[in-house]
């Protein structure tokens, strides 16, 4: 985890209560969504506080949460790409193994489970420039697609984010430890 780190979330989080005073105060970076002006003027600051403090910034490229029972994403926001070629700095893709089985909105399951994560290698932004952005965004959502669909099919293999009766159903008992790599 790299010492100073901030995520992004959408500007109506930052008015609730306590959550929203917390992640002010921790340097999150809000974004308008609704307002491409203002939300491009948020990554310009980012970008500036990126270079200056050496920060890092999380951030979710889909742009909302995704609630597919299977391996997959929705396209990618722009918005995150801009930032980084803007800042200069690479992109560390993060994946989570899908966890619909442990966790499921949709479907209200929310039970206990192992969930394998796998940072991959930085992609360089090094050289691009603004007219790149749409082969960043298509190079880093193809990276990431392809390793989530492995680390799922490894992770679920392995009795990995799945829940616990569905892992007794396997071998009678449940697995409670992550995927080595």
């Amino acid at each position: 985890m790299p010492q100073y780190c901030a995520v992004t979330a959408k500007k109506s989080l930052k008015w609730l209560p306590f959550l929203g005073w917390y992640m002010a105060l921790s340097g999150t970076v809000f974004i308008d969504r609704a307002n491409r002006r203002t939300a491009m003027a948020a990554f310009d600051g980012a970008a500036a506080q990126m270079q200056r403090d050496r920060q890092s910034v999380f951030i979710f490229p889909e742009g909302t949460r995704s609630y597919y029972s299977q391996p997959d994403l929705l396209p990618f926001k722009k918005g995150a790409f801009h930032l980084a070629i803007q800042a200069k700095v690479p992109i560390v893709p993060i994946i989570a193994a899908n966890y619909s089985n442990v966790m499921h909105v949709q479907t209200r399951r929310f039970q206990a489970g192992n969930i394998p994560v796998k940072v991959l290698p930085p992609i360089s932004t090094a050289h691009l420039t603004s007219a790149d952005v749409d082969d960043l965004t298509k190079h880093t959502r193809d990276v990431m697609l392809a390793e989530l669909i492995t680390l799922s099919e490894k992770a679920r293999a392995n009795g990995i984010a799945m829940s616990a009766s569905e892992a007794r159903k396997l071998d009678g008992s449940a697995k409670s430890t992550g995927v080595e790599y």
